[in-house]
């Protein structure tokens, strides 16, 4: 069983990576993921170009996209059927997910023409805002709304809709304990649902 983790900022090794990580870093460490052999992988977007959908409907031949950019690279991995669950990380920009985001989740849709590959997939989301209030839970309903397009299966973070964090903490976002409470609480809540579900 595998979760992959989809890091959606456009900056490299800044805060959406890091509580993504600290997520995934979780879900390692659950006793539940480890005795079930859990295993994670970590996408970072940053370093890739990725264009936007354009409903050419190639992918309604098979998995595949037309477009020869950075998401090709991600097709083979997301198609692995060991993936049990995504988790979304993404910054929140103008209120919403950024354009990064958007467009990938808007390349997801040949893994739905296809045979709803993702359907029955554990899917959360991890939103990291400017202010503790910026915008997060709002976020983190957008990327929900696009997961339950896929038939995918909504973890939360046991008290919260998923991660919601702080980039511009006081004292750095290392030092935002709520924000990466809820981004660890997601990853063990993976981590037991994907195991009750295997059982």
């Amino acid at each position: 069983m595998k979760i992959i983790g989809v890091a959606a900022s456009p900056r490299k090794n800044k805060s959406t990576r890091f509580l993504l990580e600290q997520c995934l870093d979780a879900i390692k460490n659950a006793s539940e993921a480890s005795k079930n052999g859990i295993e994670v992988e970590l996408i970072d977007l940053a370093p890739l170009e990725i264009q936007g959908c354009i409903a050419c409907d190639a992918c309604k031949k098979g998995v595949l996209c037309s477009q020869d950019d950075g998401f090709q690279s991600i097709i083979p991995k997301l198609a692995d059927p060991e993936v049990v669950g995504i988790i979304m990380a993404t910054p929140v920009y103008m209120g919403c997910m950024t354009s990064r985001a958007k467009a990938f989740i808007d390349r997801t849709v040949l893994f739905r023409r296809n045979g709803f590959l993702f359907k029955n997939k554990l899917g959360g989301v991890i939103a990291v805002g400017g202010s503790r209030n910026g915008g997060q839970e709002l976020t983190v309903q957008a990327v929900h709304a696009a997961m339950m397009i896929h038939d995918m299966i909504i973890v939360g973070d046991g008290d919260h809709f998923g991660g919601a964090a702080w980039a511009n903490h006081p004292d750095g976002y290392e030092a935002d304990t709520t924000g990466i409470a809820t981004a660890r609480n997601l990853g063990i809540r993976m981590g037991e649902v994907a195991a009750t579900l295997r059982g």
